[in-house]
């Protein structure tokens, strides 16, 4: 049971913090600099969380988490940045206390 939790919390960190990780790459100045704090912020929960994936999980854990917090990044709604990168941080710091 724990290690599909703490799969799923990665998953779900993933997906929160991946719109905003990919914001710079994609978006005009003006959206960037309107949102810099918030996408440095889910930058780095992202690259965190993509870490811990890579290295704690088995190769097929890994590939499911990866995957899931892929296809639940269409999910997630981004209209609240703010919210999703602390839900995003909440998860991460939970997966954290749970390993």
């Amino acid at each position: 049971m724990l290690p599909v939790l703490t799969d799923l919390l990665l998953a779900a960190t993933l997906a929160l913090s991946l719109r905003r990780f990919i914001l710079p790459y994609m978006a005009q100045d003006d959206v960037m600099r309107a949102s810099a704090p918030v996408t440095m912020v889910a930058s780095a929960v992202f690259l965190g969380a993509l870490a811990l994936t890579c290295s704690d999980k088995t190769f097929w854990s890994a590939t499911l988490t990866l995957t899931g917090g892929a296809l639940m990044a269409f999910l997630v709604d981004d209209r609240w940045p703010r919210l999703a990168v602390a839900a995003a941080v909440a998860c991460l710091l939970a997966y954290l206390g749970m390993r």
